[in-house]
């Protein structure tokens, strides 16, 4: 052990293997180390850093009892039990990348993968324990909110001499102290005067960060191309593109960004909420789906981890299971998962209080099943029951359910008092452009999208060609990745008997949008049968004739 490093270093070892807890003992023992303490379940390392402040926390990710060792760390982050002063080492057999960048975004001091050998430990032990002992005054107050005080005590470290070693690290933590004080101009000469010096990743990011926050998209665009090439920064950089994307209303691009990033580190749940509300704006109910899946699934035994999260997958999967044939195979799967997701509120909650909201879950099931009457009757006899303590999510699902069923007057009147309350309690940028086009999209249609759907097809069938055209156009407004519904446009523009109510350049530029959705989507048989004959009475707007399997 370091001379410099006290042998009362205070070390908390959590790992559920007791031979690797007495091999890690054992070889600290023979480091010097004196005061080691173990723990093999999450809780009851949480128990004991409510007890004691540690210089040192190994961690395995393996844990299996409850809380694994990515949620232990995080908890132990956000409820103040692992100051900024304490080292924490985090050790995994698991080397996956998605669970390499999640861990890497908590910011351990050290991320060890198994199996290492002593001396690795031991080097890595020293190092982040000579880093906390040297820095600690800082790290303090930044403990106690005073970053103010804490980036007057970076310069003066910067300023000695006698902190050469640690350079590295101080200027890191100037520039976020920078970023977290908003003070961007003087960020972004710091930032600019860092890369003179040397391309640190995270002067790369800093300045990306500092430049949007000063407006200068276009620079920002620029740097944050380059970026997301690079591993190193590909997920802040990811990140901060969706960002930019939202700004310039370039919802699509700001989806795939956020979906890479997801990708990479999928453990993030408000990367993952915030893809869930872009997915919305796009009408792609599948990735909605998924992205309420992945929260509910990297939630379990979290702090994280409440009804609100299978309330939400409910939701998802009814608002997916709309766009869908009634008796497709995929649409009575998503029905078994969502009655799974109230069976798990039931049983692992026990909540009451989310009765009512399961009931409005529980109708738009009713109505997903064809069931519009039964669906209607149980929403009106839960008019008299509304909570006063509903979330806007619970309003917002409340108010899709009213309108789905027809009860179209009191859809649109709780669609007012939700823009109202958002406007009062300041919600989510990303929420408010969602609420905004679901209100203008609900108040355009008398009814759901599957029944606009459905009432279209009854009107080409009886020949109400612009009628059904209107009705297609509309559903694939809010479905546009709907093939199904891409197919039925298509066929109406092609067979009616006279011109549609929009002009020639108009009506090829919808066409080709229908046949790329038809092309990137799914058909059943049937359709692609009635797709085949369209391409065969109509082969001068197809081209390649040949018939395209789904």
């Amino acid at each position: 052990m370091d001379a410099s490093i006290s042998p009362d270093v205070q070390i908390l070892i959590i790992d559920e293997q007791s031979l690797a807890q007495s091999y890690l003992k054992f070889a600290l023992e023979k480091l010097g180390y004196q005061q080691i303490d173990m723990a093999d379940r999450a809780q009851d390392a949480i128990q004991l850093c409510k007890t004691r402040q540690y210089d040192l926390i190994i961690c395995a990710h393996n844990l299996q009892k409850g809380k694994d060792g990515f949620q232990l760390y995080e908890e132990l982050k956000a409820r103040g039990l692992q100051k900024l002063s304490t080292g924490f080492i985090f050790i995994s057999a698991d080397t996956d990348p998605s669970l390499v960048y999640s861990v890497i975004e908590l910011q351990p001091d050290e991320f060890l993968a198994k199996p290492f050998v002593m001396g690795d430990l031991e080097v890595r032990i020293e190092r982040v324990l000579k880093r906390k002992q040297r820095l600690k005054p800082i790290y303090q107050l930044l403990d106690h909110g005073q970053p103010e005080r804490a980036l007057e005590l970076v310069n003066t470290e910067l300023a000695k001499s006698s902190s050469t070693a640690f350079y590295p690290l101080l200027l890191k933590l100037k520039g976020d102290l920078l970023l977290q004080l908003q003070q961007y101009n003087e960020a972004e000469q710091f930032f600019n005067s860092m890369l003179d010096l040397q391309p640190f990743p995270w002067a790369r990011i800093g300045l990306a960060r500092t430049l949007l926050w000063l407006q200068k998209e276009d620079q920002a665009l620029a740097m944050l191309q380059q970026l997301t090439r690079r591993p190193e920064t590909r997920l802040e950089a990811l990140d901060c593109m969706a960002e930019l994307d939202f700004r310039q209303q370039q919802y699509d691009e700001a989806q795939q960004h956020l979906q890479q990033a997801a990708a990479l580190a999928p453990r993030n749940l408000l990367r993952q909420q915030k893809l869930l509300q872009l997915c919305r704006i796009n009408h792609d109910y599948e990735t909605q789906y998924q992205a309420a899946k992945s929260m509910v699934k990297f939630s379990r035994h979290s702090m994280h981890e409440q009804p609100d999260l299978y309330l939400n997958m409910a939701r998802a999967g009814i608002d997916f299971a709309l766009t869908l044939e009634q008796d497709d195979e995929q649409s009575l799967r998503l029905s078994r998962q969502i009655n799974q997701c109230l069976s798990s509120i039931r049983q692992q909650f026990n909540e009451n209080r989310k009765e009512f909201q399961q009931e409005v879950i529980q109708a738009r099931l009713l109505y997903l099943k064809d069931n519009k009457d039964k669906a209607q009757q149980l929403l009106k006899d839960l008019q008299e029951k509304v909570p006063d303590n509903d979330s806007i999510e619970d309003a917002l699902d409340r108010a899709k359910a009213l309108h789905e069923v027809g009860l179209s007057d009191a859809a649109n009147k709780l669609f007012r008092q939700i823009s109202q309350r958002c406007q009062r309690e300041g919600s989510d940028p990303v929420f408010s452009a969602y609420l905004k086009q679901e209100q203008q999209e609900r108040a355009s249609m008398p009814y759901g999208a599957r029944e606009l759907n459905n009432n279209a097809v009854h009107l080409y069938q009886h020949g109400n060609w612009q009628e059904a055209f209107k009705a297609f156009e509309l559903a694939l407004r809010v479905m546009p990745k709907s093939a199904a519904i891409a197919l039925n446009l298509l066929q109406t523009i092609l067979s009616a008997p006279r011109r549609t109510a929009i002009n020639e350049s108009q009506q090829e530029t919808l066409i080709l949008r229908c046949l790329d959705i038809i092309e990137r989507g799914k058909l059943n048989p049937d359709q692609v049968k009635r797709y085949q004959k369209l391409k065969e009475k109509h082969p001068e707007r197809f081209g390649d004739p040949s018939v395209i399997s789904h």
